[in-house]
């Protein structure tokens, strides 16, 4: 049997919303299915650099990178070929964007309180990322967030001719 080995990143991006946090989801399909957002890592792209782009690419939202919060692998079956894919993921921090501007391989991106986030996604691996993440938070105090993230029009605009470029 074939087998392809496949590399991935993505990240748990979150942002305080008054006295609660929120975490970035995607869905596809219907029902939904939620998961964290992640993609492939492209030739000359690093692990941190790729979970970025997709983030931005599947969200519509930039964010930035605080720590590597663990990979995850997983093998599954796609046409006949046996897959193993590794999935690099990052805790984030939200910075600015709006889930309006999520590309088509989504059907929606949203923010969910984290712990609504936790229990709409849909695989363990990714609910125990939330686990991680939160640990993170309760270590090293909520002081990532002590800023307010604002809307830059200008990174959306960059972004949506980034990905109407692609």
């Amino acid at each position: 049997m074939r087998i392809k080995y496949e590399v991935s990143a993505g990240g748990l991006v979150l942002r305080r919303n008054g006295a609660t946090l929120d975490a970035l989801l995607i869905g596809r399909g219907m029902p939904r299915v939620w998961s964290l957002p992640k993609g492939h890592v492209e030739a000359r792209e690093t692990h941190e650099q790729a979970a970025l782009r997709e983030v931005r690419e599947e969200t519509g939202c930039w964010a930035e990178i605080l720590i590597k919060l663990s990979d995850i692998s997983y093998w599954f079956y796609l046409n006949r070929t046996k897959h193993k894919k590794s999935v690099h993921f990052y805790l984030m921090r939200y910075l600015s964007g709006h889930t309006d501007n999520h590309d088509h391989e989504v059907d929606e991106a949203r923010w969910f309180e984290i712990k609504a986030a936790k229990k709409a996604l849909k695989y363990v691996n990714e609910k125990r990322l939330v686990d991680l993440g939160l640990e993170y938070l309760e270590r090293e105090g909520d002081s990532i967030f002590a800023f307010e993230p604002e809307d830059q029009p200008e990174l959306e605009l960059e972004a949506m001719r980034d990905s109407s470029a692609s």
